[in-house]
């Protein structure tokens, strides 16, 4: 009997050890099938980390990316009215009051949509056909998405290349083009700069979507819109290219209005 009971924790712990990778929030993406083991560690930063993961054969990737929030990723600016306008309309009084009193509670609930947020923006984008990474799936605090790079590294993010300026001007019209797709289905990025938009192979990726706004619903829409297209274009303006970012913000805005996008 102790062989036996011996032998079953054996295949129990191979099978434990088949289905966790190292790291508590993506063990899920294991169990499901849809990772392995973590390959790398892309970044990490105040709001989370990302790892570059090996994909299950199953899903017939190389390489999967998971972004996994830290306890705290929602903070205090992010949730100030600016961001949260429009967001309230799904909740309940006593949530709002929560997060807006930042309780234990509050923050909890907070970063879960936080993260959800990210990743429905990401579902609906990528459905619309803007240029940013598939999402795969949602865990507590993770989102398992399209690993945007190779197995020597993932794609650079837009602020370290030093295009030429023909390839400057591709990247400008792409990104520009995006924005305005984005705003067609109702969002804006809200913090879009070249530190969060990755070229590859000629192609720009927009990424890092938790704080996009609905222009439907958000007072701050045309602001944050008018944000975004200046820090693209004050990018490549010193590249040598210039795009005039208050007209092309109005133009796009105006568009927006009159359902023409």
């Amino acid at each position: 009997m102790e062989f036996a009971s011996k032998a079953v924790r054996e295949i129990q712990q191979q099978c434990l050890e088949q289905t966790t990778v190292g790291i508590p929030e993506l063990d899920v993406f294991a169990s499901q099938g849809l990772i392995t083991r973590v390959h790398a560690t892309l970044t990490s930063g105040k709001e989370g980390t990302v790892y570059c993961c090996r994909a299950h054969p199953s899903t017939r990737r190389k390489f999967l990316a998971a972004k996994v929030y830290r306890e705290h990723a929602a903070s205090a600016h992010k949730w100030s009215q600016t961001y949260f306008e429009g967001r309230e309309r799904v909740l309940e009084q006593k949530h709002i009051r929560a997060i807006q009193a930042r309780t234990q509670y509050g923050r909890a609930l907070a970063r879960s949509l936080w993260v959800s947020a990210e990743y429905e923006s990401l579902s609906t984008l990528y459905a619309a056909g803007v240029d940013t990474p598939e999402p795969v799936a949602l865990g507590e605090r993770t989102i398992l998405m399209e690993y945007i790079g190779n197995g020597a590294g993932p794609a650079p993010h837009l602020r370290g290349l030093r295009p030429t300026k023909a390839e400057a001007r591709e990247l400008c019209d792409q990104i520009l083009s995006n924005v305005g797709l984005m705003l067609r289905h109702h969002l804006v990025h809200g913090d879009l700069s070249p530190y969060n938009i990755l070229v590859w192979k000629g192609r720009a990726r927009i990424i890092d979507l938790p704080q996009a706004v609905d222009a439907r619903f958000n007072t701050s829409a045309f602001d944050l819109l008018k944000r975004d297209v200046a820090n693209v274009c004050g990018f490549f303006a010193k590249h040598g290219v210039r795009s005039g970012p208050e007209a092309v913000s109005r133009e796009l805005w105006k568009r927006y209005q009159d359902a023409q996008l």
